[in-house]
């Protein structure tokens, strides 16, 4: 009778409780606003790194634009090898 008695307290303690520690995103609410508030952060952070993958991209690109280039008649003077004229 003492078990019984005791597994019923300890259940009917330990049962709101674990229900307490449950958020909406571990059922999975789809209408609850720390879901919707959650998928907004997400597609901002997913932005966040895509501008600055971009920037790192264009980058890249204006490097090797400007790598291919030729240079200009005053820049090819500096350029010049001199020690045909040694």
């Amino acid at each position: 009778m003492r078990a019984k008695l005791l597994s019923i307290l300890l259940l009917s303690i330990l049962l709101p409780l674990s229900e307490a520690m449950a958020c909406p995103f571990c059922y999975g609410a789809k209408d609850g606003k720390s879901t919707e508030h959650m998928a907004v952060a997400i597609w901002f952070l997913l932005g966040a790194i895509m501008a600055v993958m971009g920037g790192i991209g264009a980058f890249s690109l204006h490097l090797y634009r400007q790598g291919r280039t030729p240079l200009e008649p005053h820049q090819q003077l500096t350029e010049e090898d001199l020690d045909k004229y040694v």
